[in-house]
């Protein structure tokens, strides 16, 4: 999702501070009617106010008021208060947020049928459908709900089970809640609910005074070592990231054994020195680990072959997905979405793609002989352009910028080894590599990962022989290496804050390293993932991937992908199997896909609980 102005941040906080305060609003509106004798206005007002049909802006009411229609077979009023509801709040909403109010009137109807068959009111479907059914019809994902009047056990059925579990309903309520409490918060609303505006922006100010204060005093300002010659260090990783902000979730804390991970700006790797193995634990706070559940899984048949690539658009509306049979489609999960499909039979094998972060039409395929293409998914249209190092021709990762329509490559001289790399920056605008970089040498690396923070200013690579170099994104200079000590490292990510990093091994192994003060490991956990019980149940760097608010990872050893909190590193929640291995998998905003050897991609979509 894009990221909001400051300004417009600054208002949905205004407005979202208003609607909580509105019973406050109210009883200052009754004491100035009362002040000035208006009391015919304070009556209406009162009255009005038994009458509200948007329950006082409380998201938990109107789910509730929805609920029971569907469950008490109101169909009538159920209809009619959406489409109220749509009038009053969707239909002021970005046009991105029309699949999302599409999928909630889908199950809203879904839960009324369900209901309906429950109570054994069979009239009820057969109503609905009549009235319903010629449009609903038309819609792949209905077609098994036209013959719900005539099943006897409909709930023993596959196609049904899941919705009448007493779950289903449960996740659609807070699904639906928290919906609703994003949609009041981007209405345009009265200026007397803004009354506290400027209380928040004094404390706004205070917060930025402190975080000053604590900069000056040298609390958070990190250098990196000098080398062995007594020459200046390259660089502050400070001056990339920004400054410090202080993580509630992981608090670290010298007493429970957090090392420092080595610093070496010298162009060779150094793999003899090793940080001592002391014990570091996560250390506990009060704010509790993000959960996520699954809400809803759907199976696509979009391929006859293996898939080996695919990744979600910028927006999460569209998929590319790349098979073995050199077959590329670009679709749209939602069946109701009026995107476009496309399907191009390529003559030249695809190696790694990524979409524009600001040009969402515009998809980027990196071929084995070293060009890009870029597609136009709108007009189809595709371009060639060479970027390829010719001493560096095998393509290792690529990352497309938030900041700009730049990407960035690392390349390797060999295909197994990543003993001799370069970083390349691409500029899309203008078709040309804008820079280039030799990176310091890792002899027995045979992979490489990598990550970007948010305005693509730093860079973390990660050697699988666990050595992680943190790289100007524009310079391409190396600011400072970590040394891990971990093996087979297969997933880097920037944490939230940028506080940190986080690496993960394909053995499920994950340490979390400081940004800022030394490079010292703050926390090491275990993932779950069944490595040592089954040996073809370890990871690679096309089966990891992390959500957007970098809280939780997302891990498929086999055929299922694994949701773990980071803090925790405990499961919360599971997809269902794939009939073949997984391939590949991404994460979007509200919704994960797993794409399998077998030619079947399943979107999974999940809420945080």
């Amino acid at each position: 999702m894009s990221q909001l102005s400051p300004a417009t941040a600054d208002y949905v906080l205004s407005a979202k501070a208003g609607i909580e305060s509105l019973e406050y609003i109210d009883d200052l509106l009754r004491e100035y009617l009362l002040f000035r004798g208006f009391t015919s206005t304070l009556q209406a007002f009162e009255s009005d106010l038994e009458q509200d049909r948007d329950q006082g802006f409380h998201a938990d009411k109107i789910v509730d008021e929805l609920l029971s229609m569907a469950r008490e077979l109101r169909l009538d009023s159920l209809q009619e208060y959406w489409r109220y509801l749509s009038f009053r709040f969707f239909s002021h909403l970005s046009p991105k947020y029309q699949r999302t109010t599409k999928m909630f009137e889908k199950r809203l109807l879904r839960l009324f049928l369900v209901s309906a068959a429950k109570a054994g009111r069979r009239h009820d479907i057969r109503a609905f459908m009549g009235q319903h059914g010629t449009e609903l019809g038309q819609q792949a994902d209905w077609i098994p709900w036209l013959g719900l009047e005539y099943i006897d056990q409909p709930h023993e059925r596959p196609e049904f089970e899941a919705y009448f579990a007493d779950e289903w309903a449960a996740s659609l309520r807070a699904a639906l809640s928290d919906f609703m409490q994003t949609v009041f918060p981007a209405m345009a609303v009265p200026r007397i609910l803004l009354f506290d505006k400027d209380r928040r922006e004094r404390e706004a100010l205070q917060r930025k005074l402190h975080i000053f204060e604590e900069h000056m005093r040298g609390e958070t300002k990190i250098t990196a070592h000098e080398s062995g010659d007594g020459s200046r260090p390259v660089g502050l990783v400070e001056d990339h990231i920004g400054p410090a902000v202080v993580s509630p979730r992981l608090i670290p804390a010298l007493s429970t054994g957090g090392r420092p991970a080595e610093l070496d700006h010298t162009t060779e790797l150094d793999h003899t020195s090793e940080p001592d193995h002391m014990p570091v634990h996560v250390v506990p706070t009060d704010e509790p680990s993000s959960v996520l559940r699954i809400s809803q899984e759907d199976i696509f048949l979009e391929h006859n072959a293996g898939i080996s690539l695919a990744k979600f658009s910028a927006s999460g509306e569209l998929i590319a997905s790349y098979d073995d049979e050199s077959v590329l489609r670009v679709w749209a999960p939602d069946p109701s979405s009026t995107q476009p499909k496309l399907k191009n039979e390529l003559d030249f094998a695809v190696t790694a793609i990524a979409w524009d972060r600001r040009h969402t039409h515009l998809l980027y395929l990196y071929d084995e002989t070293g060009f890009i293409h870029t597609l136009n998914t709108k007009s189809n249209l595709l371009g060639r352009h060479p970027v390829f190092d010719r001493r560096h021709p095998w393509l290792q990762c690529m990352l497309p910028s938030a900041a700009s329509s730049t990407l960035l490559t690392v390349c390797s001289a060999k295909p197994e080894s990543s003993s001799d790399v370069a970083v390349l920056l691409w500029d899309a605008a203008a078709s040309r590599t804008v820079a280039s970089r030799r990176l310091p040498a890792s002899p027995d690396a045979h992979g490489v990962c990598a990550a970007l923070n948010h305005n693509a200013t730093l860079a973390a690579l990660a050697y699988s022989s666990g050595h992680i170099c943190l790289v100007d994104a524009r310079s391409l200079e190396t600011v400072a290496t970590i040394n891990t000590a971990q093996r087979d490292v297969c997933a880097v990510e920037l944490s939230r804050d940028e506080d940190s990093l986080v690496a993960v091994t394909e053995s499920g192994a994950l340490t979390r390293w400081s940004l800022r003060k030394s490079h010292e490991l703050l926390a090491e956990s275990s993932l779950d993932i069944g490595a040592s019980a089954l040996p073809d149940s370890r990871l690679d760097c096309d089966r990891v991937a992390f959500t957007p608010d970098r809280d939780c990872i997302v891990a498929a050893p086999r055929d299922q992908c694994l949701i773990f909190n980071i803090d925790s590193a405990s499961l919360s929640d599971c997809t269902r199997r794939h009939k073949d291995l997984i391939s590949v998998i991404d994460v979007a905003a509200d919704r994960m896909l797993s794409a399998s050897e077998d030619g079947t991609v399943r979107v999974a979509q999940y809420r945080k609980v």
